[in-house]
């Protein structure tokens, strides 16, 4: 068996990190499988998932706008419409 030294093992695990970094958070998995299917309104994120604020919600949902997990559109109009997925 061959022997990594901790330098070549460290460098092997920052893509699982990443992924755990960018994933980490109490909604975030919540977000991603409401809209693994549909896109959805704000409203309807904030109604399915359970005491989240809309300030906490607009947090995590930018956070995944960030690293490209989710899509953001909006539409002019009165109300404005906001689908995400």
């Amino acid at each position: 068996m061959k022997k990594v030294s901790i330098e070549e093992c460290a460098l092997s695990i920052l893509p699982i990190r990443d992924v755990l970094d960018i994933l980490s958070g109490k909604l975030k998995l919540q977000i991603i499988m409401l809209l693994m299917f549909e896109k959805r309104r704000f409203k309807d994120l904030q109604n399915h998932i359970h005491r989240v604020t809309p300030k906490m919600l607009t947090k995590e949902l930018r956070r995944l706008e960030m690293n490209q997990l989710v899509n953001r559109t909006v539409y002019d109009g009165t109300p404005v419409i906001l689908n995400i997925s």
